[in-house]
């Protein structure tokens, strides 16, 4: 048995009646060339060949009783793989639309506990005569840049097929534990949890002048600013210190408590007119993206008469992982916050406001520690963390408070080659991310060879229509082309 990590188990321990832990992705293929002529064919035939690269295709959670410590990962013995790969059609005439609104629906169906947390649905009748694959996957096992390594996996890098490196060892399943075992382990993780708790303490004490210089803008806020250092932060000693935003997130439509509903739109956009802009001002390719998003709320928001004075704030997922943790199927991540400059109606201006605000970003989140989110969620109680999301979603505490940030933005960089499945070119890779309680609204953009695939996807009952944000994000990157020139 293999234990989770605490910010894995995290994944889980989110979860409500409206709030999933799954991340998924759709992508398109062009089926002309396929071998099978079915995608199905070629995905029951090929992935039992692959599997034993695909180590989360076959483990399944066993969660300690009372969550007196972290779940642990087991080889399922009951694995079926006609259980997580299913086929299915839209009606039709099988727009986009209907494509999304299908999506929508299969992401909102939770995952089952007692089995391997992933599926695969291949989904055909499409107009334009393309297959689809839609795959979720649930957070505690991947982040975005390991589920493109998994993605990568289980297609493959060249028309004709890949050539696959044996099993080192024949697969194992493993016995489900009983109870009783499952109690003595969270007891015997008890008994480590004082000790887990004195390290963290520590290695937090040894980095806590940065962190004070960055939670600066906070300590104001409630009041500790003048308090002596290390509690109020020394500020003498950190004029030059990145900071958090200025403002805190003002309060949208999407900002409210969500449902277990869901709405998806996607987007393909050309990466080459991405980095034509970022020449051309002089920011990171990331910038721009944040600056597409910005436009497109800002106008989404203004249409309805709802864009507020003070800038939104988005949180942007960071990759932490190392090249020794490529190919390890975890999570390796963690977030800064940045503001979008929505209140500036120059595209130049707010883009080059995004940038200085990334650049803050970034030096705050190299100040502290990649492992402090790791080593806080190790020790958490779960029974605690799993309680408290359950208490704030009944509460709809989200309804009653500022949110600590508006959406997450994420960027995940994708294939710079093209993957096939059977024969049949991968054409698009839209990401089909997550919301969260008080986030009722997620933008990430996979690029994949040379464009860019935006997912959007949100609670239904908070963003009506997602395709206005998603046909705003290609209209944000024309004005700013326009002005490249």
């Amino acid at each position: 048995m293999q234990q989770l990590t605490g910010l894995d188990a995290s994944f889980l321990y989110m979860e409500t009646g409206a709030q999933f832990g799954h991340v998924g992705s759709l992508t398109l293929y062009d089926t002309r060339e396929a071998h099978e002529g079915s995608l199905y064919k070629a995905l029951r035939r090929s992935l039992p060949e692959r599997l034993h690269l695909l180590p989360p295709f076959r483990r399944r959670i066993v969660e300690v009783p009372f969550g007196l410590d972290h779940p642990y990962w087991i080889e399922d013995p009951d694995f079926d793989l006609d259980f997580h790969l299913r086929h299915i059609a839209v009606p039709p005439p099988g727009t986009n639309e209907q494509l999304a609104e299908l999506v929508s629906h299969l992401h909102a169906i939770p995952l089952d506990r007692s089995r391997p947390l992933w599926q695969l649905w291949v989904i055909e009748g499409l107009e334009s005569g393309q297959v689809a694959l839609y795959i979720k996957v649930h957070h505690c096992t991947i982040d975005g840049v390991s589920g493109v390594e998994m993605t990568a996996t289980v297609l493959d890098r060249s028309r004709e097929g890949s050539t696959l490196p044996p099993a080192r060892e024949p697969w194992q399943p493993q016995p489900v534990p009983g109870d009783a075992e499952m109690f003595a382990r969270g007891l015997g993780g008890m008994l480590l949890q004082p000790g887990k708790a004195v390290r963290f303490a520590v290695r937090t004490a040894r980095d806590l002048p940065g962190v004070a210089a960055l939670l600066a803008p906070f300590a104001d806020a409630v009041g500790l600013g003048r308090l002596p250092w290390p509690f109020g932060p020394r500020r003498s000693a950190q004029i030059d210190a990145p900071r958090l935003p200025n403002t805190a997130a003002p309060q949208t439509s999407f900002n409210r408590s969500i449902t277990p509903h869901r709405r998806f739109a996607f987007s393909s956009l050309s990466l080459e007119d991405a980095r034509r802009v970022r020449k051309a001002f002089g920011t990171t390719l990331n910038d721009v993206v944040m600056a597409m998003c910005a436009g497109a709320l800002r106008r989404y928001l203004d249409e309805r008469g709802e864009l507020p004075e003070a800038p939104l704030v988005a949180s942007v997922p960071v990759s932490v992982r190392s090249e020794a943790e490529k190919a390890t199927y975890s999570n390796r991540v963690t977030a800064v916050l940045a503001e979008l400059a929505t209140d500036e109606p120059d595209p130049v201006k707010r883009l080059r406001r995004i940038h200085e605000s990334m650049r803050s970003a970034k030096q705050m989140q190299e100040a502290i520690p990649a492992t402090l989110l790791q080593d806080f969620t190790q020790f958490a109680t779960p029974a605690l963390f799993a309680q408290a999301a359950r208490i704030a979603a009944r509460l709809r505490i989200a309804d009653r408070m500022r949110p600590p940030f508006n959406l997450i933005i994420s960027n995940v960089p994708g294939p710079r080659e093209p993957l096939y499945c059977g024969g049949a070119q991968m054409k698009t890779y839209y990401p089909v991310s997550a919301v969260a309680e008080g986030q009722g609204l997620n933008v990430t953009v996979q690029s994949y060879l040379d464009q860019l695939d935006f997912g959007v996807i949100s609670c239904r009952e908070l963003v009506a229509d997602p395709w206005k944000i998603a046909r705003y994000l290609g209209e944000a990157l024309e004005e700013l082309c326009k002005l490249a020139r």
